[in-house]
């Protein structure tokens, strides 16, 4: 058998579950090694769904030399630091989106990313979603003739516990458009090119769990007009 990739997952809340439920299309490639959070209960629960007993640890610097790459799927505001300090120590990382909190803490982790000459991907996976990477064909290719507006309206009606990291904006890093809107700029900037400004209005009006906005509208210019 080739040699698989050794991966470790740092964060097991429900976005780690979701990337395990579809592990098994790619185990031929990869083989989850460590699973890390700081609830040992719920990263062995993860660790479970896994036939190979993966090494479990609440600090994710336990498990370095068991991984060859790392998925980080924590709550936003720790994106940053341990992105940083897995491509610091040589490992490959896919982290979940959005990629930070703030543009200095991108260009940090890509800085890291290039001085280690190691591979760092945001999982944007809505690139891949057939239906898009039709859209985006049929953009290329003109078939209809030039674009000059596109338009994405998109709707999460999901209510949080107070108390959850998702509510905050200090840990979101913002609020409903920041934490699930950045798939759609994303797909934006890939089919459109650079911006060169935006209008963005929010409120929280209907969401007040939120602290931040929980409703948008955003209009973003780009190079072409």
């Amino acid at each position: 058998m080739p040699h698989r990739i050794r991966v470790g997952i740092i964060g097991c809340g429900g976005m780690a579950r979701s990337h395990a439920s579809r592990m098994s299309e790619v185990l031929h490639r990869v083989e989850i090694t460590a699973v890390v959070d700081i609830d040992l209960k719920r990263a062995r629960a993860v660790a479970e769904l896994f036939p190979n007993d993966p090494v479990v640890a609440a600090d994710y610097r336990a498990v370095l030399d068991h991984v060859d790459a790392v998925l980080v799927v924590l709550p936003h505001h720790l994106h940053h630091p341990v992105t940083v300090g897995c491509l610091d120590a040589g490992k490959h990382v896919l982290v979940e989106k959005p990629m930070a909190n703030s543009e200095q803490e991108c260009l940090e982790m890509i800085e890291a990313a290039q001085r280690n000459d190691r591979v760092l991907m945001v999982a944007y996976c809505m690139r891949f979603h057939p239906l898009v990477l039709k859209f985006k064909e049929v953009l290329d290719e003109k078939t209809f003739g030039e674009v000059f507006q596109l338009s994405i309206w998109t709707e999460q009606h999901t209510q949080r516990e107070p108390e959850s990291w998702h509510c905050r904006a200090g840990t979101l890093g913002g609020g409903q458009f920041f934490s699930h809107g950045c798939h759609y700029v994303d797909l934006m900037l890939w089919m459109l090119g650079r911006p060169v400004k935006g209008v963005h209005l929010g409120t929280n009006r209907g969401t007040p769990w939120m602290e931040k906005e929980g409703t948008s509208n955003v209009s973003i210019e780009f190079e072409d007009g």
